[in-house]
């Protein structure tokens, strides 16, 4: 059986060889559901790489997280992040805030962003969140690629010993 076969064969499989659906989804604590909500929005929010979150905290129902902001970054994270996600939490089931804290650090004054939110439902918040962040996503288009493989005989394929154009017979 070739090895296109056997791709379609496995179609559907766990890595355990299990059906997918037959899979079951861990029984998770509150707890342990809201650290993997809060890492999840984290990992939203820095892929909109104006933004580097330094610190996940989360408790059931709420997700508290801390970043970092390059001033040159400030105004675009303001229109871009902070705007879209004010109004995602702004519906009935979501409490929150983005503020910037303000700490000492080595006896210098030093301020990250927080962004802190509570719900009842707080994977359905969470995922407001992350859509409303989608667009501020840096997009790449890949106008070249280079190929691989081995490279073209020199000779034009003919092992004349010459190099250069030589005649077709």
């Amino acid at each position: 059986m070739t090895s296109l076969g056997t791709e379609f064969r496995t179609r559907g499989k766990t890595d355990a060889g299990q059906d997918v659906e037959e899979f079951k989804e861990p029984d998770l604590s509150p707890k342990d559901q809201a650290e993997h909500t809060a890492q999840r929005t984290a990992a939203a929010f820095e892929a909109t790489k104006l933004i580097e979150i330094v610190e996940v905290k989360a408790s059931p129902g709420q997700v508290h997280l801390l970043g970092r902001v390059r001033h040159d970054d400030e105004k675009e994270f303001l229109r871009s992040v902070v705007l879209p996600t004010l109004m995602a939490m702004s519906g009935d089931e979501a409490d929150g805030h983005l503020c910037q804290q303000y700490f000492l650090k080595n006896g210098s004054l030093r301020y990250g962003w927080v962004i802190s939110f509570a719900s009842n439902n707080l994977k359905a918040t969470a995922c407001k969140i992350a859509e409303a962040l989608e667009p501020a996503i840096p997009r790449m288009e890949v106008l070249e690629s280079p190929l691989q493989g081995p490279s073209t005989p020199q000779s034009g394929g003919q092992t004349t010993g010459r190099r250069g154009a030589a005649p077709v017979r």
